[in-house]
């Protein structure tokens, strides 16, 4: 028996309209807002549950359960679809910057320790160490929750 059959349909809307409010405090939605943007009558969404202090407060038709799903799972998957392309395009800029300080960094692996010393005085090892373990903990998501847990290192670099 999937989860959705041993749940009453009181508890479904009940669960349905705690998201639809959440979605509504985060955009800072007013209800009659709220309303236009689901496309309903204010008055009807004034009757349901999260919506109205009344005791008379009843759950909303099938139809209109439906068409409340259906726009909270659009908004999530757009939201989704434009977190994956800005982290796409911001891939992409760390991907060139990597190569740009492979670049650079080269230069200072191949030429003399004047070079190398320079280095050493004009960088603070605790910002390559910060970026060093930044850029290694976020391959993997599990190790870089630990990581930000313990973690009292910051870049400091524009901070002198």
């Amino acid at each position: 028996m999937m989860e959705n059959e041993t749940r009453t349909p009181e508890k479904t809307a009940r669960g349905v309209l705690s998201r639809l409010s959440a979605y509504a405090r985060e955009r800072g939605l007013c209800n009659k807002a709220l309303a236009e943007e689901l496309g309903i009558p204010y008055r009807t969404l004034q009757k349901w549950y999260f919506f109205t202090e009344s005791e008379a407060a009843r759950r909303p038709s099938k139809p209109h359960m439906d068409r409340i799903e259906g726009f909270l799972e659009s908004t999530e998957t757009a939201e989704i679809h434009d977190e994956v392309q800005e982290a796409r395009r911001r891939v992409e800029k760390i991907k060139y910057l990597l190569l740009l300080l492979e670049d650079e960094l080269r230069w200072f692996r191949d030429n003399g320790q004047t070079a190398r010393e320079q280095f050493r005085r004009e960088l603070n090892s605790s910002d390559i160490g910060y970026v060093s373990s930044l850029l290694t903990m976020l391959t993997d998501e599990a190790k870089f929750k630990r990581w930000l847990a313990f973690t009292t290192t910051h870049f400091r670099f524009f901070r002198r």
